[in-house]
């Protein structure tokens, strides 16, 4: 399909869902590639066609991301309505992950048609064999994250333009960019958010995202709908050690050892969760572990970094970064006991006298690692200042790091230590009062949805979205002690606080439905997502209209 394509001209609201899909699956968006900016151009194209937009062409526009290396861009359009102020805003997200996961079929990743045949005789898989079978799924990458959610959002803006008279507000669609990494497409969006609101007097009434929801065990058949969102940090480890000789080996403390005692102690982990109950609650995940080491030798490794993403929901970030920390000082205390016990059983074979234990292990927060070096009388400011002038080009995730290593060896201390930060993306969480209009409409229009569909309203959406932007729980107090342990914070990821708090839009997940997401498996269940979910949305957004 091209510009010429028109889904004005097809009838059937599941066909045009689909084909929409189908349209956008076949554009490749990657996060970080200029697909982002292909498939913004193909969606502005498409929304263009609708006659509504052929009237009003400037109730459709782009916004691009400043300072974006490849120009990527948002999109929005906007169906007014005289008279009211009331808006709902239905948004979701174009970029996709890789297509390396598809291995030897990776050309095929955007071809549903070719997916649909191959997962059809996939003998290793009964369960994607069977899906596949049923001519009930559409295959691909972004197919159910989250492509298929761009369709449904578009197809109803379609369909309220087609039917103004059940048009009882303002309906604005936001498409956004980038949401696969640093989430910096609704971030600049609040900006445009804002001016809308005070140009045209908006007051948004709730967002509805239409991010993917799916099955959590083998035959659950329940809809998860959420209000709210799940936060995000990326809780990270410096881990500095005491180097030594492979041939005396306990002379010394291994980064690597500390590293792995960490990430036993913290990596899924239910003990360092929430207790939310009834709700989804994830314990933190390690996502980075690599010592510095950047040749062979014989050497033990110095510096060891790892990161965890760390989920939150309702405890402010800087009481979760004081638990692990507390925990991790009490396991490297264990540690150094344990290393003592060894080296010492290790002296005994050979009959040498035991040594007296004076190894250190301190754990710091960042904060108190500054304090740390101030007491030693090192100007950490200006040195912190040079660093920035001198480091402009470095990634998010290692300038913590790369900054912490830089002050390191300006003490040039023999002391093992570890210092825990944290580093982008940081997502704030946030929820929905169950006594909000917003809630109780919700509910009120799922109970009155059709009978067959088991319905779970559940409070925090647990795979990250953009919906974490549009409203924040956390005070200005905690998020300023949360910062404090957030090195570079305002050069890597300055957050519009204030301006979250102004826009305080509620949001909702009332998503498509699948399987597979982020793997090669990937895929969206047709006859809900295309069929009972636009016509439960549209229902959701009348009532939000009401007064």
């Amino acid at each position: 399909m091209d510009s010429a394509f028109d889904l004005e001209t097809v009838i059937d609201e599941k066909q045009r869902i689909e084909l929409l899909t189908r349209e956008l699956v076949a554009t490749k968006s990657v996060n970080g590639t200029n697909g982002e900016v292909d498939l913004v151009e193909k969606l502005e194209r498409i929304l263009r066609t609708f006659t509504v937009f052929k009237k009003h062409p400037e109730w459709v526009w782009t916004q691009k991301i400043e300072g974006d290396a490849l120009g990527r861009k948002n999109i929005f359009a906007f169906l007014g309505k005289e008279g009211t102020q009331k808006t709902v805003l239905y948004h979701s997200h174009f970029d996709t992950v890789g297509l390396e996961d598809f291995g030897s079929i990776k050309e095929k990743a955007l071809d549903p048609d070719y997916l649909e045949q191959y997962f059809s005789s996939y003998d290793s898989d009964r369960e994607i064999q069977n899906d596949a079978n049923t001519g009930d799924w559409l295959f691909g990458r972004g197919a159910l994250d989250m492509k298929s959610g761009d369709a449904v959002n578009i197809s109803n803006l379609l369909y309220f333009s087609e039917h103004p008279e059940l048009q009882k507000g303002n309906l604005l669609f936001m498409g956004n960019c980038v949401e696969e990494n640093d989430h910096s497409g609704v971030i600049a969006a609040l900006d445009e958010l804002k001016r809308l609101q005070e140009k045209w007097n908006l007051q948004y009434s709730v967002a509805i995202n239409t991010d993917f929801i799916s099955p959590k065990y083998a035959g659950d058949t329940q809809k998860y709908i959420y209000y709210g969102a799940a936060g995000k940090t990326l809780t990270c480890f410096y881990i500095k050690g005491i180097e030594t000789h492979v041939g005396n080996t306990y002379a010394g403390i291994d980064s690597t050892l500390i590293a792995s005692r960490i990430n036993l102690l913290i990596n899924n982990n239910p003990d360092f969760v929430e207790d939310i109950p009834g709700e989804e609650i994830l314990p933190s995940s390690c996502l980075m572990l690599r010592d510095q080491k950047d040749f062979y030798n014989v050497q033990t490794a110095k510096v060891t970094e790892m990161y965890f993403n760390t989920f939150t929901y309702k405890k402010p970030v800087f009481e979760i970064i004081e638990q692990l920390k507390i925990a991790v000082k009490v396991d490297c205390k264990k540690l150094v006991d344990e290393a003592e016990r060894r080296e010492n059983e290790f002296l005994s074979k050979l009959n040498f006298p035991k040594v007296d234990n004076t190894r250190k292990l301190n754990v710091y927060s960042f904060e108190e690692y500054l304090n740390h070096l101030g007491d030693l009388g090192i100007d950490y400011r200006s040195l912190i200042e040079s660093f920035i002038n001198n480091n402009s080009e470095l990634d998010k995730r290692s300038a913590g790091f790369k900054l912490i290593d830089f002050l390191d060896q300006q003490v040039n201390d023999n002391e093992a230590k570890v210092v825990l930060f944290l580093a982008p993306p940081f997502c704030p969480h946030n929820s929905i009062s169950q006594d909000s209009k917003v809630y109780q409409d919700l509910d009120d229009v799922l109970r009155k949805s059709n009978g067959k569909i088991n319905f779970t309203m559940k409070q925090f959406f647990p795979y990250l979205s953009d919906s974490s932007y549009l409203m924040i729980d956390e005070t200005p107090q905690e998020i300023e002690k949360m910062k404090s342990n957030f090195p570079l914070v305002e050069q890597l990821y300055p957050l519009p606080y204030d301006k979250m708090r102004e826009l305080n839009i509620p949001a909702v997940d009332i998503g498509v439905y699948g399987k597979g997401a982020h793997t090669w498996k990937e895929r969206v269940y047709k006859p809900y997502s295309f069929g009972v979910l636009p016509k439960l949305i549209r229902n959701y957004t009348q009532k939000i209209w009401e007064d």
